[in-house]
């Protein structure tokens, strides 16, 4: 059968040997590539989660500046508020004196009127009986008027 001689056994080995140098060297550049290529995405990744934290910082940022923005929004409008109805109470309290001011005077004009009235009647010559009737004002109070223009009228 067959007896190989060692200068092909010989042979053989350097042929394998040479293959399998060339097939582990073609794994080790393969892997070589694969290992700088998964680098090259640690990498990205690293930059990526890098420029997520930077803005995240960015974000948390701008809502703490948002939220205290909104607390002295907050807190001026509840001063402005209270200003608001402090106003609103003296406007009503002066709005109620001013109509109870007003009723005061509605009720008092009605005599102020007769008054007047009766000091016209009086300067146009009219005698006490006449004031008393078209003036409905008593006896002394006519009596006064008429007290009160002639004291006008004379000569001082």
């Amino acid at each position: 059968m067959f007896i190989l001689s060692p200068l092909i056994i010989l042979s053989i080995c350097f042929v394998l040997f040479i293959v399998l140098s060339v097939f582990i060297y073609r794994q080790k550049s393969h892997f070589y590539r694969i290992n700088k290529m998964l680098k090259t995405q640690v990498e990205t990744q690293k930059l990526f989660i890098n420029e997520l934290q930077s803005a995240q910082k960015t974000v948390k940022k701008q809502f703490v500046d948002i939220k205290d923005n909104l607390k002295n929004y907050y807190l001026e409008n509840e001063q402005v508020s209270k200003q608001l109805e402090h106003r609103i109470k003296k406007l009503q309290q002066e709005s109620a004196l001013q109509k109870n001011l007003l009723e005061q005077l509605q009720n008092q004009q009605p005599q102020d009127k007769l008054y007047s009235r009766a000091f016209k009647l009086v300067e146009l010559g009219a005698d006490i009986e006449e004031v008393v009737r078209e003036c409905d004002i008593p006896l002394a109070e006519a009596e006064m008027l008429i007290s009160v223009h002639r004291n006008k009228t004379s000569p001082s």
